[in-house]
This record gives C-alpha cells, structure tokens and sequence, in this order.
C-alpha cells in the first residue's frame, strides 16, 4: 500500500508542468487533463515510448541499459562512501586530539567544495598530469559508446563520504559519553572493544536512517555527474527526452530500488520492539488553563538562547562573513552607477587594439563575461539576492516543517503518524534537482513572446517550490525527533503533574529542539545554495532566465537578477574553453558561503554537545588570542602574613576598629 501511495506521488508530479502552459499560472483544467491523459497512457504499453532522435523507440528497450549504467555508478559509490566513511571515523576516533582537529577543518573544507568544481577539478588534474608526464591515469570523460566507471564513482562519492564521516563522528562522541560507556570502562574494558562491539551496534541505526538525506543528496548530484563526464545514463536521458510518461516511468525507477531497501531493512532488520512501540503516547489538553500564563518573558528567553551562541568563535566569524557580505554588496547596490560596468574595447596608450569582450583579469579585475560585463560588479549585485534568497528559503522550511510538526506528533493517533510516514519517506529517493527542474522550467525559461509574469512572481513561485519540496521531509524529521523526546522520564512527569502539551512543548522540548533547529537551518541553507548551482547549469535562474532567440549570434542565456548561479549557468563550458576567470569566481563565492554556514553549525553542534555533557576543547588559536591574561599570584607568607591576605566581614571590622 506504501509503495502505491508513493507511486501516486509520482503521478501527480508528473502531470504539474500541465498546471503552467500557456503562461497560466495553476490551471486546474489542463492539469486535471494532462493527469487523465497520463494514467490513459501508463496502461497502454504501446504508449510506453521514448523519443529519440524525432523516432519513438521502445522505452525499456532504450533505456533499461542507461539506467542500469546509472545505478552501477550510483551504488558503487555508495558503498564505497560508507567503507571509507566508517574506515576514517574509526582511524579517527584514535587520533590525537590535535590531529583529530587537522582532519576536521580538511573535511570541512572538502565538503564546501560544489559537486561540479569537484568534477571538473578531477578533470583538469588529469589532463594537467597527463601533460606533464604523457601517463593517463584514467578515461574522464566518454566518447561515442565508451564508458567510464573509477572517476565518476570517486567524484559521486566525496560529499556523501564526508556527510556520512562527520555524522558517525558525532553519534560516537555522543554515544560515549552514556553510563554504559563508564560502567564498561570501570570494568577494564579498552576503548577499541567498547567501540567494536558496544558504540557501532547503537549507532548503525540511526546512521541508517540519516542515510535517507545523503542519498536524497547524492541522487541529484548524479545528474551533475552525467553531465559533466558526458555521460549516457538515465537522468540525462530525462533531460534530453522530457514527457509526462518518460517523467513517471523514469522516476519509478529510480524509486522502486531504494524503496525496497530501506523498507525490507526496516521489516526484517530493524522490528521495533513492540511493546515499546505500543506505549501510550496520548498527552493532556493541548492548552492548559495556565500554559501561557508565566510565558510573557519569552522573547528575554529567546533572545538569551540565541546570544549564547555569539560567545562561540565559530558561529560568530560564520555569521559575521555572511552579514558582511550582504551587507557590502546592498551598500554597492545603492550607490552604484551603473550597477555592472561593461568594457567593450580595451585600447593601449598609444591607441592600439589591446582587449576585446571577454576581456581577462590582466585587464579587468576578475576578468569580464562575452558580453564584456564585469564579473566583480556582477559578483557584488548578485551577492544579496543568493544570500537573502538562501536565508529566506531555509528559514521557510524549518519554520513550517517545525510548525506542521506538532500536530503531526500531538495530534495524529500513530496508525495516521505511520501513513503520513511512509507516503512522505518515498521522497528521499526522488532527486530533487530533476523535480525542481520539471516544476521550474515552464515558468522560469522566458517563450519567444517575452514573460507572461513580472520577475515578483517568478521569485515568489520559485521560492514557493523550493520551499514545499522539502517541508514534508522536515516535518517527519521534527516529527520525530518530538516523538524520541516524549518517551522521555520527564514527560511522563509532566503529564502526571498534569501540564499540558503547550506546556510540554515550550518548557521541556524547545530547549533540547532549539539547536536541533539551528542546525537544520544551516543544511537546508547549504542545500538551497547546491540547487542553485545545479539549476544554474541547466540555465534555470532565480528570478528568471533572460533567452535570446536571435536567428544568428544569439546571446547566450541571462539571468535577471545577477544571482550567482546565473554567472555559473551561463559559463558552464568555461573551463574547457580555457576562460576560467568565468566561472571561478562565483564558485568560490558559493564555498565561502558554505564554509562560514559550516562554521555556524559547527558553533550551535559545540553549545550544544556543551548542555548535553560532550567535552569540547574550546582552546582554539582565537580564543588563545582574545583571552584576558592570567593575574600573577603571589605566595603567602604563612609566618608573617599581612593584613591585605584576610578577608573581614562588617562585623570583625567594626570589631578590629
């Protein structure tokens, strides 16, 4: 019943493009059509074509060879990510603490690396070895019917391997610090054989399931992977061969799989005990007589809650590089004049031809795009839109997937919680840059006729869609994380002492969910930023793609806005023509956003494995810095002390005088 459910999912994302032809905006009528229409066709297998070349071919006879491509690919780096990933966090966890932290700050910086500049890093390495000592240490890109497997798989497994890294790091430092763990060590136990067999066995689990994101993660980076290796394999063939049947048959493939996997693990795997399972959960009135009463101090509270975190040097220099560059780059808007600068011929002193558009960085700062506009102007106006666009994104879902979280944990009996579960849990494995890119591409991509709707409402749709692909997600992970916190002892107290569940939430659970929060926050800012980059290279910008169907010449695409992914969209082949300069610059942008995003989670994760009782070495080269010089102190002379040393009280003063 599951897995029909998600099948139905995919029939109505299927049909959505239906909702926007014409230049209408939600057109019920063609979308009830377009749906009709597709279900006609799904059980007719004669409509189940593929076109190819202007033929319609057989679907799975076309296909089923490039999608098997694909998902050796996909799986192969998957399980190398997770080899590695729990081979690193064991070396690791044996390290020096120093060393320990030389490890972290690489992983940090390796995963604030864009999937794409990952690729073509790899690429150009080659090429540059290859140069240097005529030895190709491997195919990176594929010709005709050629195919490669090593330099996809290793440039599909890096962000997951990391992800996967740092999460295992997390729940064993956590994981040691439970009774257990000193009940063992008070019997003699080493840390390899608690490790070994006690800590991996509790934390599989969880690990298990935070699997869900890397691969929701990992599945739209394989179509950055296919692209950039010229790659033959399924969600290319989406791209280049999009209908409404080729949608849902493509994206069952995809989810079938994984579906099977994870759902037969958690069958045959991992039962629930079930009289733990079957506990009442029921809890008071939702709004007690006095729930709200002593609640007026709540902004004092909260704005408390968040300074704590500006005492960490983590989350203090991370926020302070995004504000800084928000801020900088809306003072240049204002004072501008004109906002991007375009150099159209360079010419020496002696009135010689020097420099034609694209002019590179020996002649202007950063170098200038084939049109001859500056880089660094574009660089500077586009900043505030990808922050803001970023931050507003992000906090949207949180706070609606914090939102509709409550009453799917206080409201919904658990059989409803279960359904909603498993309706939502198929979404994990549809990647989301192809459902961003079926739902963005008729409103985004500007007809011959020019845009039907002003650039307002194309960002706020836009913004609209990126926002509810991830609030159902949200909402279980919330959802959850409420439902592991209630089954604690002191719910139980509070209910006995009859509190109710408003109560229950903001006295008890905001305090252990805040951070958690904060920490969702920083990934789904990175995670927007990633889409972005994806869209921007299949020329889908924020606020709209500005096309050019001059018959000779055309411009190439543009996006309205200057957002930093349209900079990337449009110099996509950049490197390969050897204008580097195009390309480079926005991309390290998108890595100073993510490295000081990483920085601020890394504060929050600090303050609060802080609360919870990890230890933190908080010593780091800026505090050791900043920190107030120790005051000397003098030894006492006990046989001759004077009268400075002792403390008096009123009394003995008055006494003393």
């Amino acid at each position: 019943m599951y897995y029909i459910l998600g099948l139905c999912g995919i029939f109505l994302i299927s049909a959505s493009p239906a909702l926007f032809r014409n230049g209408t905006y939600f057109s019920l009528g063609s979308y009830v059509n377009e749906l009709s229409g597709l279900v006609k066709s799904i059980t007719d297998f004669g409509e189940w074509t593929y076109q190819y070349k202007g033929n319609a071919v057989p679907f799975l006879e076309h296909l089923w060879d490039p999608y098997f491509y694909s998902m050796t690919i996909f799986f192969g780096s998957m399980v190398g990510a997770v080899l590695i990933a729990f081979l690193l966090a064991l070396v690791t966890f044996f390290l020096p603490r120093f060393l320990k932290q030389i490890v972290m700050r690489l992983v940090n910086i390796l995963e604030s690396v864009p999937d794409l500049l990952l690729a073509f890093c790899i690429q150009l390495f080659i090429v540059w070895f290859y140069k240097q000592s005529e030895i190709l240490l491997m195919d990176f890109v594929t010709v005709g019917g050629e195919r490669i497997y090593a330099l996809p798989m290793l440039a599909l497994a890096v962000l997951p391997t990391v992800t996967l890294y740092k999460i295992i790091l997390v729940q064993v430092d956590e994981e040691m610090t439970k009774s257990y763990v000193d009940m063992a060590k008070s019997k003699g136990m080493v840390r390899s054989f608690i490790l070994n067999i006690h800590v991996w066995r509790n934390i599989v689990k969880s690990t298990f399931y935070h699997s869900k994101l890397i691969i929701w993660g990992a599945l739209s980076s394989l179509l950055m992977i296919e692209y950039i290796f010229n790659i033959n394999g399924i969600t290319n063939a989406f791209i280049e061969g999009y209908t409404p049947i080729v949608t849902v048959l493509i994206l069952t493939m995809l989810f079938t799989p994984f579906y099977i996997l994870y759902q037969g693990t958690e069958m045959f795997i991992f039962r629930e005990n079930k009289v733990a399972e079957e506990t009442n959960m029921k809890m008071n009135s939702f709004i007690g007589s006095r729930s709200l009463k002593n609640n007026r101090g709540w902004i004092k509270q909260a704005s408390k809650a968040i300074g704590v975190h500006f005492k960490n040097s983590k989350f203090l220099i991370g926020f302070a590089i995004i504000f800084c560059i928000t801020a900088i780059s809306i003072i240049y808007t204002l004072i501008a004049d004109p906002l991007v600068e375009k150099y159209n011929l360079i010419y020496d002193n002696e009135g010689v031809l020097a420099s034609a558009p694209p002019h590179t960085p020996e002649y202007v700062f950063l170098g200038t795009d084939r049109l001859g506009f500056s880089i660094m102007d574009q660089l500077l106006v586009g900043a505030k839109y990808t922050i803001l666009f970023a931050v507003s994104i992000a906090f949207l879902r949180v706070m609606l997937g914090f939102l509709l979280a409550i009453p799917y944990a206080f409201f919904l009996s658990r059989r409803l919680q279960r359904v909603f579960d498993k309706m939502i849990d198929g979404m994990h494995f549809l990647p989301m840059t192809i459902i961003a890119y079926l739902l963005l591409t008729p409103v985004l991509i500007m007809p011959q006729g020019g845009f039907a709707t002003t650039e307002m409402e194309r960002i706020l749709y836009q913004g609209i869609i990126l926002t509810i692909l991830a609030v159902p997600l949200l909402v279980i992970l919330f959802g959850n994380e409420m439902k592991l916190l209630k089954k604690e002892e002191f719910v139980l107290s509070t209910k006995v002492l009859g509190g109710s569940s408003v109560h229950l939430l903001w006295r008890h659970l905001m305090p252990h969910l805040s951070a958690r929060t904060g920490i969702v926050f920083g990934q789904q800012f990175i995670q927007t930023l990633l889409i972005f980059i994806h869209l921007g290279v299949f020329s889908i910008y924020f606020g709209g793609t500005k096309m050019s169907y001059a018959p000779m010449q055309a411009d190439p695409p543009q996006s309205t806005t200057y957002e930093w992914s349209g900079m990337i969209g449009a110099s996509k082949d950049a490197l390969m023509t050897g204008r580097w300069w195009y390309i480079i610059p926005p991309l390290i942008g998108f890595m100073v956003l993510i490295l000081s995003m990483q920085l601020i989670i890394q504060g929050i994760k600090e303050v609060q494995q802080q609360r919870v009782g990890v230890p933190i070495e908080q010593k780091s080269w800026l505090q050791r810095l900043l920190r107030k010089p120790k005051t000397s102190i003098k030894p006492v002379d006990r046989e001759n002390p004077s009268r400075e040393e002792f403390i008096f009280t009123n009394k003995e003063i008055n006494e003393w005088k």
